[in-house]
């Protein structure tokens, strides 16, 4: 998987490519956590092109808005693969997140 980290103000932006499973999950865990420790509450995912995503992913993103709400912030969704939308529904997650069609939306969101 590969990961494109943008960081601005409060928000953190991370775009997903690939696989969202086992070596990807420490990376991402890592980034959001790197995130949390620069003052960034907001984490914003774009999932557009995580074509699966396994336990250990969904697990890493509920942690995320865990920890992002302890420190006052959230997690946003955007565009979410088939795949992964199916799957944060699957596990009876997804009406946690907002979920938004851009990032730009997303952004405009975290406040």
């Amino acid at each position: 998987m590969d990961l494109d980290i943008r960081e601005t103000g409060s928000t953190c932006v991370l775009k997903l490519k690939g696989s969202f499973k086992n070596e990807s999950v420490r990376a991402f865990s890592s980034a959001v956590e790197s995130a949390f420790s620069s003052g960034r509450i907001y984490i914003i995912l774009n999932l557009q092109d995580v074509p699966m995503i396994d336990s250990s992913g969904i697990g890493a993103v509920v942690n995320a808005l865990r920890r992002a709400r302890e420190l006052g912030g959230d997690v946003k969704l955007v565009n979410p693969s088939t795949f992964a939308r199916k799957t944060f529904t699957l596990v009876g997650i997804w009406n946690l997140f907002g979920v938004f069609a851009t990032e730009d939306e997303a952004a405009a969101a975290c406040a």
